[in-house]
């Protein structure tokens, strides 16, 4: 498909890896695939999933939890926005009652963001500059909004990728010759 003219679901790309535009109803582009790439990369360093929710809505908590509101720009734009939020835009979490069975929904406000480095510790001997590098780049990458989301030419030029630093995290030997 081309960029940018393709059909909103909000169920494209697997929901762990999936951005957050495609679960709000908003346009997407190369940003969501950025987003799918600090997943996986935060999942190869850690070993954990960063965003293990079991639904879209779930996700959306977790996105806000680790980043804080989505911009209210975004959210009167999204297609599927008012299956997450209600009207003011307070976000509408949905669980299901253990008792009843049935869907139930708590308004959530105040999500506080967590900071990147909080999430992310490093092993006894890495390098703290490569380390710092990595949460500086899964920073910029884990941006609710697509627009101001780090782009592919940026990361590439990141000093995380550009460094020894990528080495480090992979095992790689680096020849020089």
């Amino acid at each position: 498909m081309f960029a940018g003219k393709n059909e909103i679901t909000p169920y494209l790309v697997s929901r762990f890896y999936r951005a957050p535009e495609i679960i709000l109803g908003l346009s997407y582009d190369h940003p969501m695939d950025m987003w799918s790439v600090g997943c996986c990369l935060y999942e190869l360093y850690t070993g954990k999933v960063l965003f293990p929710g079991p639904t879209n809505n779930d996700m959306l908590r977790l996105h806000m939890e680790l980043k804080g509101p989505f911009p209210k720009k975004m959210l009167r734009k999204g297609a599927f926005s008012d299956q997450h939020f209600d009207q003011d835009l307070n976000f509408h979490a949905t669980e299901d009652d253990p008792v009843t069975k049935k869907t139930i929904k708590r308004i959530i406000i105040n999500i506080k963001p967590k900071d990147i480095g909080s999430i992310i510790v490093g092993s006894p001997g890495e390098d703290p500059k490569m380390l710092a590098n990595f949460k500086d780049i899964l920073e910029k990458i884990f941006v609710l909004d697509p627009e101001k989301r780090m782009t592919v030419s940026q990361a590439l030029s990141h000093p995380f990728i550009t460094g020894k630093a990528l080495d480090t995290v992979f095992g790689m030997v680096q020849v020089k010759g």
